[in-house]
């Protein structure tokens, strides 16, 4: 209607012959003109560049077809043998009676237990999650190894996301130069987008990262959160950088106060003098060797200071490993991610059982991984009593934690 309104004003005064009509359709046009081309400029402002990730390469086999569908693993469903379907349509056959020496082979016991959430830090990011209008947050922490992430807890609403575990990634995620501020903002690049590893395939669409130290002091250790949003602008408001701030500030206090809640459990266990005692006097009753074998989880103090259940679960993991690898030897927890092996068999076996203990749990993930450490004492004449027969045990782990290597002393 305004543009309407200029133009019958500036025909009036040509018709007419009145000037001052002419000139205030004029205005009137110059005034809309100038309106329209600030709504314009500010439309276009506002439309930051966003990253959009690379579709992902065609799948060249069946199993890459399937990964590509969200098929990870097709595995047959648990039957006995007397509901086993035939593979033929063939007639069916009498079974074959089985030799009665031929024992049940038992399922092998995982060294990992299912991954659970954390009853407190996850609920506490999804809070975050919510108030920031965030895609993800996570609490992440790098250790000794630079470029090396471990997830502590996230959150998220994409359903690829990786719930624990490490990642590695080709760029820092938080620059050194960004633990001096309270919250930083990076625009994505690509390579960025290929380090957000905590993403278990192919990340979504990401505009922007927002990082936050948390002031949690470890040594060695550097605690952060990190949030993605798939819109630009999301975290540049100063209600995002207060939250950010905030909840790590209420982090810091959850983790220093399940670091000081964990206690040792052994006061309610059986002494170890006893059980060592016992165990030497069975040995030299039966005329028998005995190897007292102390093993040690590497990342034991990292494990600790995430709090009691991640400490469990840990716990459970290192032994159920144990068991499974020496399933006839009696298996004593010792302390906080310390467990003694009575291994009653010749030096010889017990060295052979060691290094492919430690080999194999080098290679695991999950709660076990960094691998263990193994020192073993063999009993001898000079072990007159217990303490003696666990200091040289002792002494054995903390040269095989210093060499990387099991140690043996006889």
């Amino acid at each position: 209607m305004l543009w309407l309104l200029s133009m019958v004003k500036i025909l009036l005064g040509f018709v007419l012959e009145k000037p001052w009509l002419y000139a205030a359709g004029a205005v009137l046009l110059l005034i809309l003109l100038a309106l329209a081309l600030s709504s314009w400029l500010r439309r276009h402002r506002k439309k930051a560049p966003v990253f959009v990730p690379p579709p992902p390469p065609p799948p060249t086999s069946p199993e890459e077809e399937l990964r590509s569908l969200g098929i990870l693993e097709i595995r047959p469903r648990p039957r006995t043998a007397v509901n086993a379907p035939r593979e033929t349509e063939s007639p069916p056959s009498p079974p074959s009676p089985k030799p009665a020496s031929a024992p049940l082979e038992a399922p092998p016991v995982p060294l990992t237990g299912v991954v659970e959430r954390d009853p407190v830090l996850t609920p506490l990011l999804e809070s975050l999650r919510a108030a920031l209008e965030a895609q993800t947050v996570a609490l992440l922490v790098q250790e000794d190894v630079a470029l090396e992430y471990r997830i502590l807890a996230i959150s998220s609403t994409v359903s690829s996301v990786r719930q624990a575990g490490t990642f590695r990634s080709s760029v820092p995620l938080l620059v050194p130069t960004m633990v001096e501020r309270s919250v930083t903002v990076r625009e994505m690049t690509p390579e960025l987008y290929k380090a957000l590893g905590y993403y278990g395939e192919t990340p979504p669409k990401v505009a922007e990262l927002a990082l936050a130290p948390v002031p949690y002091s470890r040594e060695g250790a550097l605690y952060f959160l990190v949030a993605d949003a798939d819109a630009s602008g999301r975290f540049d408001q100063l209600l995002a950088h207060t939250l950010l701030v905030e909840f790590g500030q209420l982090l810091v206090a959850l983790l220093e106060g399940r670091r000081a809640g964990v206690s040792e459990a052994l006061a309610a266990q059986r002494p170890r003098r006893e059980i060592i005692a016992e165990e030497m006097e069975w040995a030299r009753r039966e005329g028998k060797p005995l190897a007292l074998a102390l093993v040690h989880l590497n990342r034991a103090d990292a494990v600790a200071a995430e709090g009691p259940a991640v400490l469990a679960a840990a716990e459970k993991a290192l032994k159920a490993a144990l068991y499974e690898s020496a399933p006839d030897q009696r298996i004593e927890r010792f302390g906080e991610l310390i467990y003694g092996v009575f291994y009653r068999a010749p030096v010889p076996e017990v060295e052979a059982w060691a290094a492919r203990l430690q080999s194999k749990l080098a290679q695991s993930g999950g709660w076990l991984e960094g691998g263990v450490s193994i020192g073993v004492a063999v009993l001898q004449d000079r072990h007159q009593t217990p303490d003696q027969f666990r200091a040289d045990a002792t002494e054995a782990l903390r040269e095989a934690y210093e060499s990387g290597s099991c140690t043996i002393l006889e």
